[in-house]
């Protein structure tokens, strides 16, 4: 006997990997506040989600099922996706080309259909692939009033060379996609921001490298947009791996709540807003004269560690609110960003 269906309407998509601990705490605060919610992961196409869509006078038109729970499109209030994981479709006759083909084209299609939808995105997957793409971060920041250090992309060596002699403390290089090498034996191996002297610059020809003149850091702060808020975090390293980035040196931070001052505050908002987010997480990195530099635009940080830290920060709440609708939304379907 087949289990009873459970069909009702305005519902928050949360669309994250199975394990992920942002997804969990999400989703219980929204069920919280008494809203219906339905969390799923790409991969589980075919498993536990279905889909069925039309469009019908310019609008998709349907259901999306998952674990026999139905929600009419039309009755999404919000998506929140978090590092969904992409689907794959397999059957025991398919070659390998063919699993990839099939698996595009499920991705394409059940992202495309959900991004459609006209309701708040969280943010929608056209702007947060735009805002990974590090060079027009790096132009947008700029344009938008944030101090970022002198930037350098390619791969010719006298280029780079002559970007190190401009650089009064020397020259990081940095990553533009993911900060990380998966080897082949599943081991992964963290790229963290590292000093580069002129020995090492023979290597750009090899391929394309970012570097960036080194600031001398005192702290860094990491800023979380949520809607039209901004909750601040200062982090302080205290090893020299640390201060250069504190990511390489976990251990040896403390952590405080911090306010942007107003000028970086609303430069930031113009950045993250005219990318057409609604959540973000910035990077900065303070000097000892207390100038702000912008490093970086996460359109999906993460941050659940530092509210292990700071139980009251309030993240997870903020993001809440927003995906109902509540105090901090910024009035954007998710899906409108400068060009």
């Amino acid at each position: 006997m087949s289990r009873p269906v459970d069909q009702d309407g305005d519902t928050v998509l949360v669309i994250t990997a199975r394990d992920s601990d942002t997804g969990d705490a999400v989703t219980l605060a929204l069920q919280d506040l008494g809203v219906r919610t339905a969390r799923f992961d790409l991969a589980d196409l075919g498993r536990t989600v279905s889909v069925s869509a039309r469009c019908d006078d310019g609008q998709w038109q349907g259901s999306l099922t998952v674990r026999s729970r139905v929600t009419r499109l039309r009755d999404v209030r919000s998506v929140f996706w978090c590092h969904p994981t992409p689907p794959r479709v397999w059957a025991e006759s398919m070659t390998q080309a063919q699993v990839r083909w099939a698996s595009h084209e499920a991705l394409a299609g059940l992202v495309g259909v959900l991004g459609c939808l006209a309701c708040l995105h969280v943010n929608h997957p056209d702007d947060f692939r735009r805002a990974q793409i590090k060079a027009g971060v790096i132009t947008a920041a700029e344009g938008a009033g944030l101090n970022v250090p002198p930037t350098w992309i390619g791969n010719l060596v006298s280029g780079a060379r002559r970007f190190d002699l401009g650089a009064e403390g020397g020259i990081v290089s940095k990553t533009l996609t993911v900060p990380q090498i998966d080897e082949d034996d599943y081991q992964i191996r963290p790229l963290y921001t590292t000093p580069v002297v002129d020995s090492d610059l023979g290597a750009v020809q090899t391929g394309i490298t970012y570097l960036q003149h080194r600031v001398l850091t005192e702290y860094a702060v990491r800023a979380h947009t949520i809607g039209t808020r901004t909750i601040a975090v200062r982090i302080d390293a205290h090893t020299t791996a640390g201060r250069a980035d504190w990511r390489a040196a976990p251990e040896s931070l403390t952590y405080s709540s911090i306010t942007l001052p107003a000028p970086v505050g609303d430069a930031l908002n113009t950045l993250v807003h005219g990318y057409g987010l609604s959540y973000a997480v910035s990077d900065f990195v303070v000097d000892s004269h207390g100038r702000w530099y912008f490093v970086d635009l996460n359109p999906a940080g993460q941050y659940r560690w530092l509210e292990a830290a700071l139980p009251d920060l309030g993240i997870t709440e903020a993001l809440a609110q927003l995906l109902i609708g509540g105090t901090g939304c910024p009035g954007l379907n998710g899906r409108t960003a400068a060009a």
